[in-house]
């Protein structure tokens, strides 16, 4: 369901334009060896993919600055071909490990001089079937709570079980989007994708709880948007109350503006009391001073999105601790989680 995207190998490494890459625009059918293949070649990346007809799995195909072969993905065969001949392309195809050669001989049928030629009709066709629901394994939580995953057309959510009255509502909310505008969108990540860089690629998504007790619950939604480095990654928690489904805001309970995800005054000078920031952070770092609150198990966690550089700082704050610095809304809340510990 989920490709990892790494940008640094896709998307940023200069390589070197393979064997007749302008020549080989386009989808072609054919052969490799006696399996009945379609595949197709992008002069802009470059990159190309093929599928055998038996199993509609696209492999991308790629180039080496090494070498002249067109390399499949996790190297598991390499194509030595060269410009066509009358619309045919002819070559071998040989295994890395065992040195065995195929022959390879592919048609042109559509998209001659396109240069992303993997996103056409012609090469898709067979390989966008409907998606379907796929649900997961039940998963335990804590006594009495549990969740499942489910899956559909790129998306993720889970659907929840448990004795609280608001979880036919939460799960409401929860619903994946099945509509063909979704399906829709789903089909042309992964087109644009065989289009740019030979893989039909889709965000990586990954939805769990993070926190569930008969007061609130706490859902936490991954996405690294596919194509995108470190800057795609998304990681936002949402906390519902699952007596009412209303969603809650944690930025509520510390008095302070969510939109600014600053903390107050108050609070932040209790929680850097007597900290010197390492030499190599004293100058500031990116992401400094806006923090994300999430529910633990002990207390209120408050921590700041890493980025690589060391410099963020986290805290766990328990919550009979934790009281002075709240709202009155705030107050209330921690007094019920505290009364369920």
């Amino acid at each position: 369901m989920r490709f990892i995207i790494l940008c640094s190998v896709w998307l940023f490494c200069p390589l070197a334009v393979g064997a007749n890459a302008a020549q080989l625009k386009g989808v072609w059918e054919g052969t490799v060896g006696t399996k009945a293949v379609t595949a197709c070649f992008n002069s802009d990346f470059p990159s190309g993919s093929y599928y055998y007809k038996q199993f509609l799995q696209p492999i991308q195909l790629t180039v080496q600055d090494t070498d002249t072969y067109w390399h499949e993905e996790n190297e598991t065969g390499l194509w030595d071909i060269v410009a066509p001949v009358e619309g045919v392309i002819r070559g071998r195809w040989r295994s890395p490990k065992t040195k065995v050669t195929v022959p390879i001989q592919l048609r042109l049928i559509s998209g001659a001089g396109v240069g992303n030629a993997c996103m056409l009709d012609a090469y898709n066709a067979a390989i966008e079937k409907p998606p379907k629901i796929e649900i997961g394994k039940i998963i335990l939580f804590a006594p009495s709570r549990s969740y499942r995953k489910i899956w559909f057309a790129g998306q993720e959510t889970i659907e929840l079980f448990g004795p609280d009255l608001a979880t036919a509502r939460i799960n409401h909310l929860l619903k994946l989007d099945t509509s063909k505008k979704a399906v829709d969108a789903y089909f042309q990540q992964r087109r644009e994708f065989l289009g740019r860089v030979g893989i039909p690629a889709v965000d990586e998504v990954d939805v769990k709880p993070e926190y569930w007790d008969a007061n609130f619950i706490t859902v936490n939604f991954y996405i690294w948007t596919a194509g995108e480095g470190r800057n795609g990654i998304s990681n936002i928690y949402q906390t519902w109350n699952v007596v009412t489904g209303e969603e809650v805001n944690l930025w509520d309970w510390l008095g302070a503006k969510s939109s600014e995800t600053k903390l107050p005054p108050k609070l932040h000078q209790y929680l850097f009391k007597g900290m010197k920031p390492s030499p190599e952070c004293q100058n500031g770092y990116r992401g400094q001073g806006e923090f994300i609150l999430k529910l633990g198990k002990t207390g209120l966690n408050i921590f700041e999105e890493a980025w690589g550089d060391g410099c963020e700082e986290d805290f766990s704050i328990p919550y009979a601790k934790l009281l002075p610095f709240l709202s009155p809304e705030g107050k209330l809340a921690v007094k019920s989680i505290l009364k369920n510990k």
